[in-house]
């Protein structure tokens, strides 16, 4: 028995220290045992995304795209750059979170196709979904908040955020080409075979599910959406895979992590101390720090009485990268990018963060 909660807290590291966590905060104050600290019509949005993906991994489909892709870039650094574009482009239309649900797992498929390491290319993915994202009103939750509650224009937020989008890019472009260097050629892998069923069946019911999440439905309509998932899955599951093992590939220990993520953050949001006023330089460091512990849409919470939007708009879009918690979007891509590490994913991330703050905020100050 021993031997198998030490196997599983090995396999689940990030879920365990989520739940130490909150083990401490609940020592601290026994009021955080509240449900009304989880997001849960987030939690239902983000399990209906990941459960009708695993439809679509388990169909084969994903395989299958990842073949036609893998002869097509030619070069390992041409799909660094398409892998990565691609995911801003996505993320700017989609929202980082949902995007990289559907994009890490075809990276990862490429990687197994092709016999490649792609752990730096999922790390870029993921700061390419922060980059893409923090363009427009409505492609992640802090802009949201930010965008309604200072009551901002879409062409004034965009204005507002096209220098720190620029730089983040010329930053993230460099950082690609620098991992893609090197890397050789990519030889095509033949089409593999695939459930047309579910992966067809699947693809409509995502493109469904993105609809309804982009419309603002009710929660119920995303666990409805991923209980006919389950159900398609169990119907038109490939031949020689069980029931059992179809349901066993829906990641529930992710969704899990996620109601975690919300009690962590949220309760220790609302013990640490706000900023004075200040400064732009202040308050943007302030918000890019504190979003590495708590994440960047409890900060935006925290800080959005500040009359300052610009630092803080800024602070929390750059302090989405670094560490798994920063933002929902890196521990997605983290948890589904097969065998990178955590500390080479906040390595990397960090040391992007650190790059693009310091050409920023000379430039913050000066606007």
């Amino acid at each position: 028995m021993l031997k198998q909660l030490f196997s599983l807290v090995k396999k689940e590291p990030v879920f365990f220290a989520l739940l130490i966590a909150y083990a401490a905060l609940l020592s601290y104050n026994a009021h955080f045992l509240n449900a009304a600290l989880v997001e849960w019509n987030t939690v239902a949005i983000i399990a209906s995304f990941i459960i009708i993906n695993t439809g679509l991994l388990l169909s084969g489909g994903i395989d299958f795209i990842a073949s036609i892709v893998l002869s097509r870039v030619g070069s390992v650094r041409n799909l660094y750059l398409f892998s990565v574009i691609f995911t801003v482009l996505v993320s700017m239309l989609m929202t980082n979170d949902a995007s990289l649900i559907v994009l890490v797992p075809l990276t990862v498929s490429i990687g197994k196709l092709s016999g490649r390491s792609v752990g730096g290319m999922v790390v870029l993915q993921a700061i390419g979904a922060n980059v893409g994202s923090m363009l427009t009103p409505f492609g992640n939750p802090q802009n949201i908040i930010m965008f309604r509650h200072y009551a901002l224009t879409a062409t004034g937020f965009i204005g507002s955020m096209a220098p720190a989008f620029a730089v983040s890019m010329a930053v993230l472009i460099a950082f690609t080409l620098a991992l893609g260097r090197g890397g050789g050629r990519l030889h095509g892998a033949a089409p593999r075979q695939y459930s047309r069923a579910l992966f067809y069946s699947s693809l409509v019911l995502f493109i469904a599910d993105a609809a309804c999440f982009l419309l603002g439905f009710n929660a119920w309509v995303f666990v409805a959406f991923s209980v006919v998932s389950i159900i398609l899955m169990l119907a038109f599951r490939p031949r020689g895979v069980s029931k059992s093992h179809a349901i066993a590939r829906i990641d529930f220990f992710l969704i899990l992590s996620f109601v975690l993520i919300f009690l962590v953050i949220n309760s220790a949001a609302t013990i640490l101390p706000k900023p004075n006023e200040g400064g732009v330089a202040s308050m943007f460091l302030y918000a890019l720090i504190v979003s590495q512990f708590i994440s960047n849409v409890p900060s935006t919470v925290l800080l959005q009485k500040s009359s300052l939007f610009l630092p803080l708009a800024w602070g929390v879009n750059i302090g989405g990268n670094g560490t798994l918690i920063a933002s929902l979007a890196n521990f997605i891509a983290y948890r589904q990018g097969g065998r990178v590490g955590a500390l080479r994913f906040m390595g990397l991330s960090a040391a992007y963060m650190a790059a693009v703050a310091a050409i920023a905020l000379p430039l913050l100050v000066l606007l």
